[in-house]
């Protein structure tokens, strides 16, 4: 009774894998600056999520180094859990923090956005997120270049 019990459970976390697919995450659409305090920087950023698995997943934490035009500015962390349910498509409100490395730079950094026209935008890291027993950490690095924020 129990090995066939056991066979069962197995058999469905399998087929329950099976359906789990990529999701996709799309630019940022609306990014809020809701204060500065002791050099971290707290931010509600909305982003589009598409889950087209037949699982939901939840986000459990975000580690991310931020660079601005080749100069290290800090990281951007969350550990707010972020449910994004199965089979949607939806914009999520992410609260975020940017510990700045140093705030004099920091700044500096956010002065020269301001003033230029091109900004590149350096990210490297990773999201962490968790489905049923499934933890998945993905890693991520990448380039995003603003030509205008007017």
């Amino acid at each position: 009774m129990i090995k066939n019990s056991l066979y069962i459970i197995l058999l469905l976390l399998l087929s329950c894998c099976a359906d789990f697919k990529d999701i996709e995450v799309g630019e940022p659409d609306d990014i809020k600056i809701k204060g500065l305090r002791d050099n971290v920087l707290k931010l509600e950023v909305k982003i589009p999520v598409t889950n087209p698995s037949s699982f939901s997943f939840r986000i459990k934490e975000i580690n991310i180094k931020t660079s601005v035009n080749n100069h290290y500015l800090g990281r951007l962390l969350s550990d707010h859990i972020i449910v994004i349910p199965a089979k949607s498509n939806e914009i999520h409100n992410l609260n975020l923090e940017l510990k700045i490395a140093n705030i004099i730079q920091g700044i500096s950094i956010m002065l020269d956005i301001l003033r230029d026209n091109n900004v590149t935008f350096q990210v490297e890291g990773y999201i962490k997120f968790k489905s049923l027993l499934i933890n998945k950490k993905i890693n991520i690095k990448d380039t995003i270049i603003i030509n205008s924020f007017n």
